[in-house]
């Protein structure tokens, strides 16, 4: 009998110690499997980094930094266009012209742009299905005459600087297929467009011209001068193809 109690202790003794032993080791499992899944803030994007496209590292001389915001809406417009914001006034007006599917994120870009440094542009194009959105493939500064006002050139002693005030901002765009190759988009007609903030260095320029290839191939070049800080006051407008715009209509030509 004693040794039958002693044997039936140490049976319970040791699914006891397995019992408790499952747990941990399970608990051990899951430890490791949270330590290797990402944290719930990694998935969230940086504002930063919205919009950044290709990531344009030849900036010229005198803009200091870039950001963009990719948007669309439903349109019944058939032309490229191109809109200059030169204060909270103009991209408020813009904005309300609009119907974009993401109001939140164009207020808060709108928002965090400083006009004492920065302007903003918005490239626009329509396209046929709503599975395209605009690239911002290049941005440069290059003065009245055509040549590039980079401050490399052994007879341009400007060193990028805005000397005679003719300096023009340009900006390149190419509307892209963003589909997959077995994705089916519904054919409905949408403007796609992209936001552009560029901060300068100095006094952000006023003259600006955008080049826009359109879904296909057709090319819209848009130009635009504003002379005061209000861009609706004093605008001109020499488009190729499509149409320039603000927020408000002005008295330019």
């Amino acid at each position: 009998m004693l040794g039958s109690t002693a044997t039936l202790i140490g049976l319970s003794a040791g699914c006891i110690a397995d019992g408790t032993g499952s747990p941990t080791d399970d608990d051990d499992d899951r430890n490791d499997a949270d330590e290797g899944s990402p944290a719930p803030d990694s998935n969230e994007s940086d504002p930063k980094s919205v919009g950044e496209d290709g990531d344009i590292e030849d900036l010229p001389n005198g803009v200091a930094d870039y950001r963009t915001l990719a948007y669309q809406y439903g349109s019944s417009s058939t032309e490229s266009d191109v809109g200059l914001l030169r204060d909270a006034d103009d991209a408020a007006n813009w904005l309300e012209e609009r119907f974009p599917s993401d109001t939140e994120s164009l207020d808060k870009f709108i928002d965090e742009t400083n006009f004492e440094t920065s302007i903003l542009v918005s490239l626009e194009s329509t396209t046929p299905t709503p599975c395209y959105e605009i690239v911002l493939e290049s941005i440069d500064i290059v003065e009245s005459d055509g040549e590039d006002d980079t401050g490399t050139d052994g007879d341009d002693e400007s060193d990028g600087e805005d000397d005679d005030g003719t300096d023009e901002l340009v900006l390149e765009a190419a509307v892209r297929d963003t589909s997959a190759e077995d994705e089916v988009c519904a054919q409905s007609i949408a403007t796609v467009g992209r936001l552009v903030r560029v901060t300068f260095e100095t006094e952000p320029l006023t003259t600006i011209s955008a080049t826009i290839v359109g879904h296909d191939g057709s090319t819209s070049s848009v130009s635009m001068a504003s002379d005061s800080a209000s861009a609706s006051e004093s605008t001109s407008v020499d488009s190729t193809s499509g149409s320039g715009s603000n927020s408000q209509p002005g008295d330019g030509s």
